[in-house]
């Protein structure tokens, strides 16, 4: 009977290494953490904590951790840079999704109006675009009806979204306004993550920015990375099984949603809740 119970749980064990090591790039939020599911595809972690428990370390422990294993495997690993005040604000002062969709809502209302066009100005229900009613598990916004979106299995997913040739495709920053940019490369981001059904792992809009801070200070190119995170996705998605069951959490309001082309993103607790256009 011990051995009955011992056999058990070696084979519980395995299944909850497996599971932790699924997606890992899904779950990434630095480049760091980046670099660490890059070592783990390659088998190239055994002397590494945990996923878990090695985002748990400071930037600078991390670096530590890492750096033997990313010269050895040829990954660039710029060192941290020096924390300042100015540094330290960062996450905690962006700014929300600025969409092609909501400047252009805004200028439409300007016209109707003959006024020129402010956050100030505008109703509180055009400012934050929660017009909408959650029914189920689809947000209602007047005449138009938007489903959660939920993980596909491969056999629902378009041909050859998988290939290699399926490429993320971020744009690059140029000029202009950032916040106009990353609004557009994280809609981009959204599509894509959705044409490999992986919509329901994707990272919130604030941790999407904030990655783009991470790489900016570390020299890094933001579409090149994304780009390398891609590849991975899909070479995981190939192989290994997602659930396709969604569940809203206790608490879900649509007044957390903002609209981004086709789609409503919803950002609760730190998670990403998709709903797209029917």
């Amino acid at each position: 009977m011990r051995y009955v119970c011992l056999l058990v749980l070696i084979a519980l064990s395995s299944t909850s290494s497996a599971q932790s090591g699924q997606l890992c790039f899904a779950t990434a939020e630095t480049y760091y953490e980046q670099v660490y599911c890059q070592l783990q595809a390659r088998a190239q972690t055994k002397n590494l904590p945990l996923f878990h428990e090695f985002r748990k370390n400071t930037e600078n422990v991390q670096y530590s951790l890492l750096k033997r294993l990313a010269e050895r495997n040829s990954i660039k690993l710029p060192a941290p840079a020096k924390k300042t005040a100015s540094n330290a604000q960062q996450k905690n002062s962006l700014k929300p999704i600025v969409s092609s969709a909501q400047t252009n809502r805004k200028k439409e209302i300007g016209q109707r109006s003959g006024n020129p066009v402010s956050e100030k100005t505008l109703p509180a229900y055009v400012q934050s675009f929660n017009n909408c009613q959650l029914l189920g598990k689809s947000l209602h916004c007047g005449e138009q009806i938007y489903a959660l979106v939920v993980n596909k299995a491969n056999h629902r997913l378009a041909k050859n979204v998988l290939s290699p040739d399926n490429k993320m495709e971020l744009p690059d920053y140029q000029q202009g306004d950032l916040d106009q940019y990353l609004g557009a490369a994280y809609q981009r981001y959204i599509v894509k993550m959705c044409d490999i059904g992986l919509g329901s792992v994707t990272m919130t809009y604030k941790k999407f920015a904030y990655l783009y801070q991470d790489l900016q200070v570390k020299g890094l190119n933001f579409s090149q990375r994304f780009e390398i995170m891609y590849s991975f996705l899909k070479k995981d998605k190939a192989s290994l099984g997602v659930s396709e069951v969604a569940i809203l959490p206790t608490g879900f309001r649509p007044g957390i949603c903002t609209p981004l082309g086709d789609f409503y993103v919803c950002d609760h607790a730190g998670r990403n809740y998709i709903f797209e256009l029917q």
